[in-house]
């Protein structure tokens, strides 16, 4: 499996390609922005003009065509008055079949489930009704129910790194409320490290992981370490409301993969 196509180029497409490509991977990246084409070449990754909210798929055959994988790490837009992101994964599903594309791997989200007592794994089954969550299991299904793709699910945690810091935004609040409560968050290092190994070791059929730091036992201690870590002072604790209890583990990929999360 040595040409990847990443549908999507952003904070976590772009680094990811970077890696793939100094393990001898050929990517293609796509972009929503022209002014960044010229940026994904600079990183060795043959640029694409795509945009599915706006069908702009024009170069989804070139994009897509010679690919032995297709990466997605395009979000759903939040608060569309008509939900569109599942339908933008229906339109992959031609071209898919066109360029005979067998696997897929779609970057989604832990946000799919809903808050519960019980630590919940890949097999768990209540989901939350929330509406982006509802998006993004109706795109899990599109690739999911095609019987002719292997996809693999990638389920991530809160998304953190060096430059994309969620305790900025807990510091400007009166509160950090639900401080003893679990959090689950994963730094774009180990999504790249694990991302990398699943597609180094391959796939066949259809598989779902949960991508998700077992090192912070609630939400109080990774602020905590965060903040102490940029120089930053936390708000008073709020109290704990048990209803957003909503504990996940992410141990399945790391028995997988055989490696250990490092954040």
């Amino acid at each position: 499996m040595k040409h990847i196509s990443i549908l999507g180029s952003g904070w976590l497409g772009t680094p990811l390609a970077e890696n793939l490509i100094d393990k001898g991977y050929y990517v293609k990246g796509s972009t929503t922005t022209l002014a960044k084409m010229n940026i994904l070449e600079e990183h060795k990754i043959k640029p694409y003009h795509i945009n599915l909210y706006e069908d702009n798929i024009q170069f989804l055959d070139p994009f897509i065509g010679n690919a032995e994988l297709l990466i997605i790490t395009i979000p759903p837009i939040r608060n569309e008055p008509t939900p569109t992101y599942a339908d933008n994964f229906k339109k992959l599903i031609p071209y898919l079949h066109k360029h005979n594309i067998k696997n897929v791997i779609m970057m989604s989200s832990v946000s799919v489930y809903a808050p519960q007592k019980e630590e919940i794994t890949e097999n768990n089954q209540l989901f939350s009704t929330e509406p982006t969550a509802v998006q993004i299991r109706e795109a899990e299904d599109v690739l999911l129910n095609e019987a002719s793709i292997n996809t693999c699910i990638l389920r991530l945690g809160g998304l953190f790194s060096e430059d994309r810091r969620p305790v900025d935004y807990i510091v400007r609040r009166e509160i950090l409320d639900n401080p003893e409560l679990p959090i689950n968050m994963i730094h774009l290092d180990d999504i790249i490290t694990l991302s990398s190994a699943i597609i180094d070791k391959g796939f066949s059929g259809n598989h779902i992981y949960n991508i998700v730091s077992p090192k912070y036992t609630s939400r109080l201690d990774y602020y905590t370490q965060e903040a102490e870590k940029h120089k930053l002072t936390l708000p008073p604790l709020g109290e704990n409301n048990s209803d957003f209890y909503k504990k996940i583990s992410g141990n399945k990929i790391a028995e997988v993969t055989n490696l250990s999360y490092k954040f």
